[in-house]
Order: structure tokens, then sequence, then C-alpha cells
């Protein structure tokens, strides 16, 4: 095993140790986001914890970020279990999506709106390219105490978000979406349905 991955596998552990379980937590995320395996964006690669999940269930996508070092730890995590051709990993900012409008059927985003510099320019973007599901998960309280803890240990602090989800919801209504909330342990998971 790499060293990246030791390293993700490592923060994995002390995650769970102090209360956010993240396998899990993405097998809630999906479990209530409902997706068709039909074309698919991810917001936000990380390290991959979602691409896995994603991949784990036969979902070929796309996965941006602007940070290539955390890409390369995803595609490590992808092809250590030989699936990493299920995703397309890219360099591209959220706030300027370089899709036409409708062009994913599904767009998922997780822990990222609280990474984001400009959230509500960046889900007027996620929105424009979503044909039908638009899911953004980020960390609740407990979520937010959890990596504060675990990024204190490495001596340095964690994003809090710009914007709650709450407003992230409200603003998906005003952009034709009906919106589901669903509360998990860390996080708190917007399922936004296009109307049509």
């Amino acid at each position: 095993m790499n060293s990246l991955l030791r390293q993700d596998q490592e923060k994995i552990k002390l995650f769970k140790q102090y209360g956010y379980d993240v396998p899990k937590a993405r097998d809630f995320i999906l479990a209530k986001a409902g997706l068709g395996k039909a074309r698919t964006l991810e917001i936000g690669t990380g390290r991959g914890h979602m691409a896995l999940a994603l991949a784990k269930r036969g979902f070929r996508f796309v996965s941006i970020d602007l940070d290539k070092q955390a890409q390369n730890t995803a595609r490590a995590n992808l092809k250590a279990v030989k699936l990493d051709k299920f995703a397309s990993f890219k360099i591209m900012d959220a706030e300027k999506l370089g899709y036409a409008d409708r062009y994913f059927n599904n767009v998922i985003s997780v822990n990222f709106i609280h990474h984001a510099k400009n959230p509500v320019k960046c889900i007027k973007e996620m929105a424009r390219v979503t044909k039908e599901k638009l899911v953004i998960a980020d960390l609740n309280r407990k979520g937010q105490r959890v990596m504060q803890r675990v990024h204190g240990l490495e001596g340095h602090k964690h994003h809090a978000s710009k914007m709650p989800l709450s407003s992230a919801g409200r603003l998906l209504k005003k952009l034709g979406f009906s919106v589901k909330s669903y509360y998990g342990s860390c996080q708190t998971v917007l399922v936004a349905k296009k109307e049509k």
C-alpha cells in the first residue's frame, strides 16, 4: 500500500474513533439519494471516499476538484480495489463548470460546500448542469466537531462553512428543485429533484 493510501486509511480510523464513520456516512447518503446510474458528476473529489462508494455501486462518473494531490489519493483508493475505470478525474473549478446545461442526470457533492469560497455560485452551477437530482451533503455540528478535533491533532484548523445547508436548500427551491433533508450522525443531506 502506498503512503497516500496508508495516510488516508489511518485518518479514516481516527475519524471513526471520534464518532465519524466515513464509509457508513457515504452509504447513508447514497441510500437517501436514490440515484439512477445515469450520467453523474461528483463535485469535490477530496480523498475519494464518495468516489469509492459510487464506484463500488457501479456508477461511471466524472469527479472534479482543484486539489491534484487529493485526486491522486482518490485515484489510488480506487486503483487499490481495481475500480479506477469507473471514474474520470478532472481539475475544475466548481464556480465555473465546463459542461452544458442539464448535462448530468445526477450531481453529488459531499463535504464540499464548507470549503467553497463562493458557495452560492457553486450551487447555482451545480443546479445548472443537473438534469434530475442534485445531492449536497455536508457536516452537521457533530461532524464539524470531529473534523476540528482530528485536524487539531495535525496542527491545523478545519474550514467552517460560509453557508448553512438550510440556506442551500432554500436556494435550490428558488432554482426550481423540490428538496428533502435527511439527518445522519455527522452529516445533513439535501436531495434536490429538478421539477419538470
